[in-house]
C-alpha cells in the first residue's frame, strides 16, 4: 500500500501567513492564507495555535497520511529557543496527524533564500513592514543584518519609511522644509495640523507603515524632501549589506528584494542605484517567487534528510 506523505510550507509575516503543500495524492499544490502568527506579538503559543489550526485545515481532506513534514518560516522567531521552542509545540500539535512528524522553524528570511536561491549562496534584502538583509555563504553559513524590529531597526522598510513621512509632516508644522506630504496625509487620513497628527498617531494608533506608499509616490512625483527620505532608507539599508560583507567574502554576487515595500519600482529603483554604488558587480532582482515556495522546498529537503541518532 502506497505512503501518502505531506509537504507543509508556512510564510508566517507580520500581516498574514501563506500555506503552501503538496502530498504524493493530490493533484495539485494546496494554497491557504490565514492570520499572521508572530510570537514577538501574540506569543509563542498563539502563533503555534494559528499555525497548527492552518495546517490541520490543509490536511483536512487528505488523511490518513503516513509522514508529515512542516516547514515554517516566521517574522520575529529569529533566535534559536524561539524557533525550537515554537516547532516543539507545533510537533506536538501535529502528534496524531501522521505516523511521523518533522516540523523546523527558521525566520522567515531564512526562507526567502531558498525561494530566490534554491540551497545556494546568495543574499535577500527584504523590506515589508519590517526590514532584514541575510546571506548564505558557498559553504552554507548565514550572515545576518538589520531584522532589530520597528522599535530598535527596520531601516527601509514600510514602517521606517511612513514614520520618515509623518515626521516629515510635523516638521512642516513647525515651520520646516514644505512638501507635498502634507496635503496627500491630509486627503487620506484627514490629518490637517498638529492636534489632529498627534491624535491619529498616539490615541488612534494609524499603522505608519500605510503612509509608506504616499511617501514613495510622492518621491516618484519629484517632493524633494519625499525623495530624501527615499534615499536616506535605501542608504541605510545598503550599508548593512556592507556590514554584512565585512563578514566574509564568501557569498555569490547575487541579491534578490522582495517585500510589500519593494514591489514598487520606484523605490526598488532607488534601492537598485544604492546598491551599485556599493556593490557595483552585483546582480540585484526583485525576487519573483513567493518565499512560502522557499519554505516548502525546506519542508522536502527536510523529509529526505536522515533524522540523527
Amino acid at each position: 500500500m502506497p505512503t501518502n506523505r505531506f509537504f507543509v510550507g508556512l510564510d508566517a509575516g507580520g500581516t498574514a501567513t501563506r500555506l503552501l503543500a503538496e502530498c504524493e495524492k493530490c493533484a495539485a499544490r494546496i494554497n491557504r492564507r490565514g492570520p499572521a502568527a508572530n510570537p514577538q506579538r501574540g506569543g509563542i503559543d498563539q502563533a503555534a495555535r494559528a499555525l497548527a489550526t492552518l495546517v490541520g485545515d490543509a490536511l483536512q481532506s487528505h488523511r490518513p497520511i503516513d509522514h508529515l513534514s512542516v516547514c515554517a518560516g516566521v517574522a520575529g522567531a529569529g533566535r534559536p529557543a524561539e524557533q525550537e521552542a515554537l516547532a516543539d509545540r507545533l510537533r506536538r500539535s501535529f502528534a496524531n496527524e501522521a505516523r511521523s512528524v518533522r516540523v523546523q522553524v527558521v525566520h522567515d528570511a531564512a526562507i526567502a533564500l531558498d525561494a530566490a536561491f534554491g540551497a545556494g549562496s546568495g543574499l535577500v534584502i527584504i523590506a515589508g513592514t519590517g526590514s532584514v538583509v541575510l546571506g548564505r555563504t558557498r559553504k552554507g553559513t548565514t550572515r545576518r543584518a538589520g531584522g532589530w524590529g520597528y522599535l530598535l531597526g527596520d531601516a527601509g522598510s514600510g514602517y521606517a519609511v511612513g514614520r520618515a513621512g509623518l515626521r516629515a509632516v510635523a516638521e512642516a508644522f513647525d515651520g520646516g522644509a514644505d512638501t507635498t506630504l502634507r496635503t496627500r496625509v491630509h486627503e487620506q487620513y484627514d490629518i490637517d495640523g498638529r492636534e489632529a497628527l498627534i491624535h491619529r498617531v498616539y490615541q488612534d494608533d494609524l499603522p505608519l507603515q500605510s503612509v509608506a506608499p504616499l511617501v514613495i509616490e510622492a518621491a516618484a512625483e519629484g517632493d524633494p524632501v519625499a525623495a530624501d527620505i527615499l534615499t536616506s532608507q535605501a542608504e541605510q539599508l545598503t550599508q548593512q549589506v556592507g556590514w554584512l560583507l565585512e563578514e566574509t567574502d564568501d557569498i555569490a554576487p547575487r541579491i534578490a528584494l522582495l517585500g510589500g515595500t519593494l514591489q514598487n519600482t520606484h523605490y526598488t529603483q532607488v534601492l537598485r542605484r544604492a546598491l551599485h554604488d556599493r556593490v557595483p558587480d552585483w546582480s540585484v532582482e526583485v525576487l519573483r517567487e513567493e518565499p512560502v515556495l522557499g519554505a516548502l522546498r525546506r519542508a522536502r529537503r527536510q523529509a529526505e534528510t536522515p533524522h540523527e541518532g
